[in-house]
């Protein structure tokens, strides 16, 4: 028989196909979007993407508790050497508890990484790094530096407090052992050795940059050192004085806790007034000769205090040579300076004979002078000099002088020497007239203002010479004979030395 098939069951048959093709699209779109949201998971939470680098390490696929776990012990056995600025350390993990967070490094590295485009990303290769600063006890790192730093401030303190002294052997000022270290400044030191730390350096070297004084100590070492490279030469009349060495230069830098570098202007002064001015003045010094005849003689100051220092010799300016040689050293440069001088000589000859060969020498033993010129006597004669032990006089001058005055009275005019004035009578206590004077001490240096100096003495009727002196002497000066004063006024002339001794 035929089959009949009648509409509504047609519609049936049609409406539960299309139901299942529902549920099965319904069934796909489920385990499609579970497969998907679970790869969301799984690469967002648990896993890295093929394809995935971090940090140059290849951590496709591997977990990522795995990971952290690894980092977290990456610093196990750990160890750095830290040297510099004094400090010379090996530190080890375990002497800081140091280590890394591993959950948040790996972590961080998952984040960067777009979970929910897995499909896309999967097919796709990534180079991921991740900043990991590593974690350790502050506390017992400081504790591991702080040692060297007292080391440091004790050896300063032995070193006389900055730690920069001058080395006399190598004549440069040199910072001393261990003295470094008490400028450190800790924190920096720190931040220093993390950075070390964080890029796994076994070794790591400390700078200047890890000092409170950053380069200052270098600054203070060239300054100081640089003048004791500018030491100058010291000249007088074109011949080097030996006294100014770089270790007396070194003596007056003065470094301060601050490290500044100064110069004792006053300490150089007082070395040129004093000890510098002690090895070149000759004026009014001890003085050992020969005379032309061999006769050897010592002439010195035996009565400054009475009529001041004698006027010939070295004399150098302590105060202008100080400001001299303090530019020179400021200056940075060697320099020769030519020592500025009060008063001169013929000769450099400490000790000896520093006159020339022309001179009058006064030998108050022998109570007779005589005229060198070279080797031969222009004028000699006996004399009549101070008679020792006067109430109102005095012996003549012992030292070596200079001629300061020369007259006649036939050419100048009435030549009288006068004594102090007596209180009673308001007169000189003598008014007595010469021809001739050659004086040697003036500008009322002398005792009782007198000028000494030789003259005739018209009054003394006793002989010149032997020891007239001692019972009928002058009041300091150098009598002579009528005849004796003029021959000696027509061959002396002003700046003629005068050496008197006994």
């Amino acid at each position: 028989m035929p089959s009949h098939m009648y509409p509504d069951d047609q519609d049936g048959r049609e409406r539960g196909g299309h139901k299942l093709l529902l549920a099965v699209l319904i069934v796909v779109v489920v385990l499609v979007g579970g497969a998907y949201v679970g790869g969301a998971i799984a690469f967002g939470e648990y896993f890295y993407l093929p394809g995935t680098t971090l940090d140059g390490e290849d951590v496709s696929l591997e977990k990522v508790s795995d990971v952290a776990a690894k980092k977290s012990a990456s610093y196990d056995g750990f160890e750095t050497h830290v040297t510099g600025n004094g400090i010379d350390l090996t530190i080890k993990a375990t002497d800081i508890d140091l280590g890394c967070d591993g959950n948040i490094y790996a972590q961080s590295a998952l984040e960067q990484i777009n979970q929910w485009a897995w499909p896309y990303e999967i097919t796709q290769s990534r180079e991921l790094t991740v900043e990991s600063d590593p974690t350790f006890d502050r506390d017992k790192l400081v504790a591991l530096i702080e040692p060297f730093v007292t080391k440091g401030e004790e050896a300063a303190t032995n070193a006389g407090g900055t730690g920069i002294s001058y080395d006399a052997e190598r004549g440069v000022f040199t910072l001393a052992d261990g003295v470094i270290s008490k400028h450190i400044n800790i924190d920096a030191v720190v931040d220093r050795i993390t950075e070390g730390i964080a890029e796994r350096q076994d070794t790591i070297k400390l700078g200047v940059e890890c000092l409170d004084v950053g380069d200052s100590l270098d600054k203070a070492l060239s300054t100081a050192n640089s003048y004791v490279a500018a030491t100058p030469k010291l000249t007088l009349s074109g011949t080097e004085i030996d006294l100014l060495t770089p270790e007396k230069v070194a003596s007056w830098i003065k470094i301060g806790e601050d490290l500044s570098v100064t110069l004792d202007e006053n300490a150089i002064t007082e070395w040129c007034k004093g000890e510098l001015s002690a090895a070149t003045d000759t004026a009014g010094t001890e003085r050992t000769y020969t005379r032309p005849d061999g006769k050897t003689f010592t002439v010195s100051d035996d009565m400054v205090a009475v009529y001041g220092r004698s006027s010939y010799g070295w004399i150098i300016d302590g105060t202008e040579t100080a400001k001299q040689i303090i530019a020179a050293l400021k200056s940075g440069e060697a320099t020769t300076i030519e020592m500025p001088t009060i008063q001169t000589a013929a000769k450099i000859n400490p000790g000896g004979q520093d006159w020339g060969d022309r001179y009058i020498d006064v030998n108050l033993s022998e109570q007779h002078a005589t005229f060198f010129d070279g080797d031969t006597v222009i004028w000699e004669a006996d004399i009549t000099s101070g008679m020792p032990g006067q109430g109102t006089g005095g012996e003549t001058p012992t030292g070596v002088w200079v001629v300061d005055s020369v007259k006649s009275a036939a050419t100048d005019g009435d030549i009288n020497l006068k004594g102090p004035v007596d209180p009673a009578t308001g007169q000189p206590e003598w008014d007595s007239h010469v021809d001739f004077w050659v004086g040697f001490v003036g500008n009322g240096s002398s005792r009782n203002g007198n000028l000494i100096g030789f003259h005739n003495a018209p009054w003394q009727y006793n002989p010149f010479g032997g020891d007239t002196y001692l019972y009928d002497g002058s009041h300091g000066c150098v009598r002579l004979s009528y005849e004796s004063g003029e021959s000696l006024y027509n061959v002396v002339q002003k700046g003629d030395v005068v050496v008197v001794h006994k």
